[in-house]
């Protein structure tokens, strides 16, 4: 697959990362010569220099040829030109990451999409679902949702005296046999492998579980995490997605308190938010002990920092953690910074280009017929789900005896409507079975082989 991305800041480079990764034949275009150095001396990228909005320039790029075109400059009115420009060219997939709220409301999305544009993300949307999802969960550190949401992949960070720390996964599972759950995948010092029933919990692990909607609470007592009784949230920030979270918390029955940077953003917020009696502002440093003891940060539930000030948002967040809330979510947007804050006790460390990256992936994925797709984080391992094909070669067999590609395992099934099933070893797959695999990228297109019933599309990877 060619891509094209436009612009090479820190979201365009990210997104190159990724995809360079899996050797696919990536063409970044920007009209910094310093940035388009950067990213060609860091990635096997090709780069153009240049304004994306240009015609002659796409045309250099190679644009005639391209599968996907990513717009992700700083300007969402440039991104949204550039993927219309690309449909001159018949560019098949088309991507435009937006940040503000002007190009949200479903009327203008729909004339995009009319327009030819195949998919607009926008950032801000995006991350503040993600930071709702994983403030739902007190034991999760991230949430991905499979099956119609009724399968719920949850990433947790293993601290000490946890009581699955130097635990063996069989003694996990046998200790627990009434919890229906499946440690998928464990990351450890930035390497992520597959676990048997031999392997060790160790402190430090990031492990990744995939456990019944229905069920998701027991994780709390199975982890040990307190759970605060109260519905108290604490947000430092009043951008776009402070507001969004802010809006999605007051849905779900929180009182909440915003902490503003200044009194023309503590004014702002208090008249949007006028209706919803749950919701206070206040206005000082986030990071100061005295305004979050004014904030009751010590007795809440959760403390979120989402301004656009990565330093503030650790610093009110080792705060935070040291009063006593209790969860601490943090939105880190420095690339380099992300694993400086996960390393000082914060809950969650929220990466909007990460995110975004994995949306782009997402939708590639669900144009290969995926019913849905995630990464694991910082790694090369993917989350898929697949429709058993009537033609499949591994019905009627217990999963023990069906030969899976290295480094995959069959995480959970759908039956029927909605009931989820953790599988063990004897567990049967039958056609039409909803089935979530872990792999590796190429272990996907023997997975479908043998899932599907048919020849799976060659995924060009990287080779080591």
């Amino acid at each position: 697959m060619k891509i094209l991305i436009i612009g090479a800041g820190e979201t365009g480079f990210y997104i190159a990362s990724e995809f360079s990764e899996d050797n696919f034949n990536v063409t970044v275009i920007d009209e910094d010569p310093h940035q388009l150095k950067v990213i060609q001396r860091s990635l096997n990228v090709a780069g153009i220099l240049g304004n994306g909005t240009s015609l002659s320039v796409l045309e250099s790029a190679g644009v005639e040829s391209t599968d996907l075109l990513i717009a992700s400059t700083d300007h969402d009115e440039t991104n949204l030109i550039c993927c219309l420009l690309a449909n001159s060219y018949n560019v098949k997939h088309k991507i435009a990451l937006t940040k503000s709220d002007s190009f949200m409301t479903k009327k203008v999305i729909s004339q995009y999409i009319k327009s030819g544009i195949s998919q607009i993300i926008n950032s801000t949307f995006v991350t503040a679902q993600e930071i709702i999802a994983t403030a739902s969960l007190a034991s999760a550190s991230e949430v991905s949702a499979f099956g119609e949401k009724n399968v719920l992949l949850v990433g947790c960070h293993i601290k000490k005296d946890s009581p699955w720390e130097n635990l063996y996964l069989k003694d996990i599972r046998q200790h627990n046999e009434k919890n229906q759950f499946l440690i998928s995948s464990i990351v450890r010092n930035g390497q992520s492998y597959i676990p048997r029933g031999d392997d060790r919990i160790e402190q430090g692990d990031y492990v990744y579980i995939l456990i019944p909607r229905n069920q998701a609470d027991t994780l709390n007592t199975l982890l040990n995490v307190r759970i605060s009784s109260n519905r108290k949230a604490v947000i430092s920030g009043d951008n776009l997605v402070a507001q969004r979270v802010a809006s999605g918390l007051l849905r779900s029955h929180y009182t909440v308190t915003m902490i503003c940077s200044d009194e023309i953003k503590a004014t702002e917020m208090k008249k949007k938010f006028a209706q919803r009696k749950n919701l206070h502002v206040m206005q000082g440093g986030a990071a100061e002990v005295k305004l979050q003891l004014k904030a009751d940060v010590a007795v809440s539930s959760l403390f979120i920092a989402v301004t656009n000030d990565d330093h503030l948002n650790i610093e009110s967040g080792i705060v935070a953690r040291y009063l006593g809330a209790g969860k601490v979510i943090c939105l880190i947007n420095r690339q380099d910074l992300i694993q400086p804050a996960a390393s000082v006790d914060l809950d969650v460390v929220i990466s909007p280009r990460l995110i975004t990256a994995r949306q782009i992936k997402k939708l590639i994925r669900g144009r290969e017929e995926f019913l849905n797709y995630t990464t694991i984080s910082e790694t090369n391992m993917e989350v898929l789900e697949m429709v058993t094909g009537e033609e499949s070669s591994i019905l009627k067999k217990p999963i023990k005896e069906i030969n899976l590609p290295h480094n995959s395992l069959v995480g959970a099934l759908i039956k029927g409507k909605n009931k989820v099933i953790i599988p063990t070893g004897e567990t049967i797959i039958e056609a039409g079975d909803k089935v979530i695999m872990v792999t590796v990228p190429e272990g996907v297109p023997k997975l479908r082989k043998i899932l599907e019933g048919k020849p799976g599309k060659q995924v060009q990877v990287k080779k080591t």
